[in-house]
């Protein structure tokens, strides 16, 4: 029998629409895993090949070309020497009392004033002398003997308050003398900034304050000028007077020596003898500064210094200038101070003498090593600089004492290792920024002015203040894509340690 039943009614997605999906399975998912894994291979390889030949480009290029922003540079002349701090007044105080010690009264580092009683010493013994010679002597002799104490004292007094005086007068000249001095840089540097600012071009407005500034300090230099002046002035009368009262006191002792001297007993004068050692039993400072050292100890008899004291207020550099700069040193130059380490310890001298004679360096380790191998010692000169200002600077500190021993000047200048010259002029490269870190070298005309240790004076249309000057042009030439070492950009220490090295390698060498 036929089968009459109606066909199934085929859905339009069954006809034309997707088919269903077969899931896929594990094999499918490994192979599609590993064909990503291969294109993010192939992908890291091509970064680092890009990468390394970046590197192995810049490599190429070196550590980067030194070079200096073009400027004014300190063109001065100098010499280097170092030094330790030392004191211009040491004073070793001593006694002739053999007695013991009964009392110190200050301690190392302590700081006294000229007149302070430092140490005591026992007078007991003195004390018993006394008292045995005034229970023998007369109401006579006991006069005397305080006379002649009396006259004694009286001289000792007048010469240390005399002594006192004469240095207050002499800080007072000092301070009026740097006051003066300071006034004296003032004024020139006043100067100097208003002639640059008429000769520039520079505003009216810009060249009337100049002006003003100009006048302020031609007046402090006059006040400054008068004020040193009356200083000294009181200096030389506080000497004359000095010379007066003390030759006085003088004479009034010797008088009432020689006069009554004859007349005296036996136990006049050993009364007047134990009187005066009662009266050095307390010991003063004859100088003001800080202890140094102290030898003597409580209890027992000194032999020799009690203790040291050193005026850390007047101080004072010896230092050794080499040979081969003897006759560059002159006395009078000026000296500025410093100390490697420590940024506030400052000041500036005057070279105030300078050996005729050679002495032979203390050798080190390393120098005596090369003198097993036949090398000479270096020959020095001694000099002393007398520290006329100075900041946080202590006996016994090591410093720098850079010697001026030519004109100070600050001008336009390059290395002298810059500057290349041929048939048609003088010139240098300079680094002009290219990006990524890159530069191209170009060439800039200059016309050579003074040449210095380090420095050479130049002008140029062509250059301009903070241009990139490359130090060492042989190592390059013009259009050249070079790296440049960034410290030799950004530091100017590391010039004036180029400078100093390069100034001491070109004096070698002559």
């Amino acid at each position: 029998m036929e089968n009459t039943e109606p066909k199934k009614k085929m859905d339009w997605n069954e006809k034309y629409g997707k088919k269903n999906k077969k899931k896929m399975g594990k094999k499918g998912v490994i192979i599609i895993v590993a064909i990503i894994l291969v294109v993010l291979g192939l992908a890291i390889y091509g970064f680092f090949k890009v990468k390394g030949a970046y590197n192995q480009a810049m490599d190429s290029l070196g550590d980067g070309t030194i070079v200096e922003e073009y400027g004014k540079k300190d063109m001065s002349t100098y010499i280097d020497v170092t030094g330790e701090v030392e004191s211009q007044n040491v004073e070793t105080i001593t006694t002739t009392l053999q007695y013991p010690v009964k009392e110190i009264r200050v301690k190392v580092g302590d700081h006294v004033k000229k007149g302070d009683v430092v140490c005591v010493i026992d007078s007991s013994d003195i004390d018993d002398q006394i008292s045995d010679l005034e229970a023998q002597a007369s109401d006579e002799d006991k006069l005397n003997a305080k006379e002649i104490e009396s006259a004694s004292h009286t001289l000792s007094t007048t010469a240390a308050t005399n002594e006192r005086t004469l240095d207050d007068a002499n800080v007072s000249v000092s301070e009026a003398k740097k006051a003066f001095d300071d006034a004296d840089a003032d004024y020139y540097e006043k100067l100097d900034a208003y002639n640059n600012a008429v000769n520039s071009g520079a505003s009216e407005e810009e060249i009337a304050e100049k002006k003003a500034a100009l006048d302020t300090a031609n007046s402090t230099w006059y006040e400054k000028q008068y004020a040193y002046d009356q200083a000294t002035s009181a200096y030389n009368d506080t000497v004359e007077k000095n010379s007066e009262t003390y030759q006085s006191a003088k004479d009034t002792a010797d008088i009432t020596y020689i006069s009554n001297t004859k007349s005296y007993s036996a136990t006049a004068t050993s009364l007047a003898k134990y009187y005066k050692m009662k009266a050095n039993t307390e010991i003063i400072a004859e100088t003001s500064g800080v202890v140094t050292s102290i030898s003597a100890v409580e209890g027992v008899i000194p032999s020799g210094a009690i203790m040291t004291i050193e005026d850390d207020k007047n101080l004072e550099l010896n230092v050794g200038i080499k040979e081969k700069d003897y006759f560059a040193v002159k006395e009078g130059m000026s000296v500025e101070l410093t100390n490697s380490s420590l940024d506030n310890v400052k000041g500036s001298g005057k070279v105030t003498s300078i050996n005729n004679f050679s002495s032979a360096d203390t050798p080190s380790v390393a120098a005596a090593a090369g003198a097993a191998q036949g090398a000479v010692a270096d020959n020095t000169f001694k000099a002393k600089i007398t520290i006329t200002d100075f900041t946080d600077m202590l006996i016994g500190m090591k410093v720098k004492a850079r010697i001026a021993t030519g004109e100070e000047m600050t001008t336009e200048a390059v290395p002298y290792t810059a500057i290349i010259s041929d048939a048609y002029g003088d010139y240098v490269y300079v680094a002009e920024p290219a990006g990524s870190g890159m530069y191209t070298v170009a060439k800039k005309e200059v016309t050579k002015g003074m040449s210095g240790d380090y420095y050479t004076q130049v002008t140029s249309d062509e250059l301009e203040e903070g241009d990139l000057v490359i130090a060492y042009p042989s190592t390059v030439k013009e259009n050249d894509i070079i790296t440049i070492n960034e410290d030799d950009k950004d530091s100017d220490t590391d010039k004036n340690e180029t400078k100093d090295e390069s100034k001491d390698e070109k004096k070698d060498k002559e």
